[in-house]
């Protein structure tokens, strides 16, 4: 071979080399490309995702806020009506009236609308405490019946001289004794719900912080990787 054939053979040799090397960094740097594009996407999706889910928790919660506002004015005005109700002794008529009309003033939320806010928002233990309220508070009110209506059998039997038909004495007693720890326990499960309720509410901030500590890892990941 003639070293001008020689030269020619080498020329083309390299230039085909030449070729193949472009090719190669060609279809590394495409492929690089590529899952650095895909890897970005994913990150965007998943912060989109994210930033969509926090927002409808966001807004959840705060039904469920409202929802515990509503609760909370129902139970303390619950416990103050009973206590004004069950006590003992009475003030002058005027003033009666006037505690009448203040209670009387509020206006409650409307029972099913109410309960379907529980059911939506408020969370399994809220629920479950409150509905124990409303049993505690029956029971009150039944035991405090039961003490008017022997009272009022003693009355009846005193203005008709009937004494025989009076229920005895020992029963009246017992029956307004059996009203205290029912008020009592009713008043319990009132403040454990509020309790409930305030505790979760408090919790709220430390729930985000707790949040964004745990995602924070994951975003280094992500960073760390599309590099």
């Amino acid at each position: 071979m003639t070293p001008a054939i020689e030269a020619a053979w080498i020329a083309a040799g390299a230039t085909g080399f030449g070729i193949v090397s472009t090719a190669t960094v060609a279809i590394v740097g495409f492929r690089s490309t590529r899952n650095a594009t895909v890897r970005a996407i994913a990150a965007s999706t998943a912060n989109t995702m994210a930033s969509l889910a926090a927002a409808r928790e966001d807004r959840l919660w705060e039904k469920r806020a409202a929802a515990y506002e509503e609760i909370i004015g129902v139970l303390t005005h619950r416990q103050m009506k009973r206590q004004h109700e069950l006590r003992m002794y009475r003030l002058p008529d005027a003033n009666e009236q006037q505690l009448k009309d203040f209670f009387d003033s509020y206006n409650p939320p409307r029972w099913f609308e109410s309960q379907a806010r529980l059911l939506a928002y408020a969370s399994d233990d809220v629920r479950q405490a409150f509905e124990a309220t409303r049993g505690a508070d029956l029971e009150v009110r039944v035991g405090y019946d039961r003490w008017l209506m022997l009272t009022e059998q003693v009355q009846t039997a005193m203005e008709s001289g009937n004494f025989a038909a009076a229920p005895d004495g020992s029963l009246v007693v017992q029956a307004r004794k059996d009203v205290n720890p029912a008020l009592e326990e009713a008043e319990a499960r009132d403040e454990a719900v509020i309790k409930l309720i305030r505790d979760e509410l408090h919790s709220r901030p430390q729930s985000a912080v707790t949040a964004l500590m745990h995602s924070a890892p994951r975003r280094r990941r992500l960073g760390h990787s599309s590099e």
